[in-house]
């Protein structure tokens, strides 16, 4: 049980979104991001004004017409540069992908383990909303490197954010393999859900990496290195990493595990009854290919599972619980292609990301 002190934590910081574009209600504020107020987030799609926003500060207010991406680097033959025009001739790609924070579900290392919360300020005290669904249309990022006509010895991928006001003091960067920036489903994404981008989501132009944590998916991209040697960062180096509590170093985060969570918010009140209830479950790695539910720690069931098209959908479960009046846990765990499934823990560790133990989920029946 956590007490009232600790759990006014969650609500601190700035009580507006002016600036991102988003309705005024329907968002819970942390400092510069934004976690959507309901978990019901759509099926096929996320609508956009029920997207989350995980910034550092204020959308960069980029001119269209003034912007350019430069893609360079020492395994770049030649460097080019493109306009936001250059971008819209080339070849189009559409990708339905959820994206997810990778410290989405940080809060749970408080609520379910009792662990003490973050106080690092690049720390978002999600609970489980900051995660979406969209369709991403823009060119392929594997056609803009070859623009710069990658040598032999590219290995690595470095996209620059635009964001240089930010925690690390040094302007955004992601470094990935070659494999995955030449994957083809991985874009430079000029819209969203049929729109061009707002600010909030990256506009003019954004990367789209499906399956791998969402700093790769760099907003607000200004430049493009193609590079022979790993490129050092604050965000890779420092940041997002996967450390065991002793401080072992296991290397960078990358794809996000499977996982799977209710469209309820946490402590949500449901009417006592018969309650079809929905969740979200997705994997990295692979599709799911199974959800089971359980109900205060009750045999497990089959979901029922909503397949959508697409490599990177993330797979929408329903069922229909029984649930008197009263306090009840609801767990859901998933099982992907691969055949890895939802642990019933994990061990803590210092960055608090990628939760995806079997949650038991807080709801009352009234």
């Amino acid at each position: 049980m956590v007490d009232v002190a600790r759990r006014a934590l969650w609500w601190t910081g700035p009580v507006t979104n002016a600036g991102f574009g988003k309705p005024e209600n329907g968002f819970r504020v942390h400092k510069r991001s934004l976690e959507p107020t309901t978990m019901a987030l759509g099926v096929e799609r996320t609508p956009i004004d029920r997207f989350f926003v995980c910034n550092v500060d204020d959308a960069p207010q980029v001119e269209p017409g003034e912007w350019v991406l430069t893609v360079t680097g020492a395994a770049a033959a030649t460097q080019v540069s493109l306009s936001l025009v250059d971008l819209q001739t080339l070849p189009q790609h559409e990708v339905d992908a959820w994206l997810e924070c990778a410290g989405n579900g940080r809060r749970l290392f408080e609520l379910v383990d009792g662990h003490l919360p973050s106080t690092l300020e690049a720390d978002t005290q999600w609970t489980l909303g900051a995660m979406g669904m969209a369709s991403w249309r823009g060119p392929r990022l594997a056609d803009v490197l070859a623009l710069a006509e990658p040598t032999a010895a590219a290995a690595w991928v470095s996209p620059r954010g635009l964001d240089h006001d930010n925690v690390e003091g040094e302007p955004p960067r992601m470094c990935m393999p070659i494999d995955k920036a030449l994957d083809s489903d991985t874009i430079i994404a000029l819209e969203m859900n049929g729109r061009p981008l707002a600010a909030a989501h990256g506009a003019p132009a954004r990367l789209l990496v499906p399956g791998w944590i969402g700093a790769y998916s760099m907003k607000w991209v200004e430049q493009i290195d193609i590079a022979a040697e790993w490129v050092p960062s604050w965000r890779n180096d420092v940041y997002y990493r996967l450390r065991d509590p002793d401080g072992t170093d296991h290397g960078p985060a990358t794809t996000h595990p499977v996982k799977s969570s209710l469209a309820l918010e946490w402590g949500e009140v449901v009417p006592a009854g018969p309650v079809d209830i929905v969740g979200y479950a997705r994997s990295g790695t692979g599709r799911v290919t199974a959800v089971e539910w359980s109900l205060d720690d009750g045999p497990w069931h089959d979901a029922e599972l909503v397949e959508l098209p697409g490599r990177w959908s993330w797979t929408p479960f329903r069922f229909r619980a029984e649930l008197a009046p009263g306090q009840h846990q609801i767990r859901t765990r998933a099982t992907d292609s691969n055949g890895d499934t939802q642990p019933d823990s994990v061990s803590y560790n210092p960055s608090t990301i990628l939760w995806n133990a079997v949650t038991p989920h807080a709801v009352v029946a009234r």
